[in-house]
């Protein structure tokens, strides 16, 4: 056939091959810059992670949870709860604290630290920051909590557990234990007792 023949003398065409050699390594080329332009795009976006802190959900519309990154930088939820507890000699706020803290990496000290929505439906900051050191305003979380339609509802029913639980170690919140023993896992039911043992001066 016409078109192989042609084919063939193309391809031993020196000038056709230095042509599709350099057409070759043009495109590995293109592919190797383009892969290094990702890499040092995902390595900025880890280093602003990093720097940002950890990210935790909150709950958005409808229910559903979106994910929202802390300016706590990178300290742990009981690094976190020491920070919000070094003005403060109340054992049961101790306790209080200390137990958010422990719980999901601090989701909660987080959440009062930079969630707007919980800020405007309690009418006041949740941390105290009039002293000398920022503390947990345990009196606008009890305020919170209390609301109609708060946002602390919309979250899931064992994490508002879990604040209910620590408002109730300061007395900002009455408390069945009956749905804690029903939601709570082990784990949180070893440090809902741990707390209550720190808040009755048992360490």
């Amino acid at each position: 056939m016409e078109w192989m023949d042609t084919a063939r003398a193309l391809a031993e065409d020196p000038w056709v091959r230095l042509a599709v050699v350099e057409g070759v390594r043009g495109i590995a080329r293109r592919v190797e810059r383009g892969r290094e332009a990702a890499a040092e795009h995902s390595e900025a976006a880890a280093e602003h992670s990093e720097a940002a802190g950890p990210a935790t959900t909150v709950p958005g519309a409808g229910g559903t949870e979106k994910r929202v990154t802390t300016m706590v930088d990178g300290r742990t939820g009981e690094q976190l709860a020491e920070e919000l507890l070094r003005d403060v000699g109340n054992e049961y706020m101790l306790a209080a604290t200390r137990f958010l803290g422990a719980h999901r990496d601090g989701y909660w000290l987080r959440r009062f630290a930079e969630d707007q929505e919980l800020e405007a439906a309690a009418g006041r900051p949740l941390l105290d920051r009039s002293g000398k050191y920022p503390s947990v305003d345990w009196d606008a979380v009890g305020h919170l909590l209390t609301l109609t339609g708060s946002p602390v509802t919309r979250s899931s029913r064992s994490e508002a557990l879990v604040l209910e639980f620590a408002a109730s170690l300061v007395g900002q919140c009455p408390v069945q234990l009956r749905p804690f023993l029903q939601v709570f896992d082990d784990a949180e039911f070893t440090a809902a007792l741990q707390a209550m043992r720190a808040a009755r001066g048992g360490g």
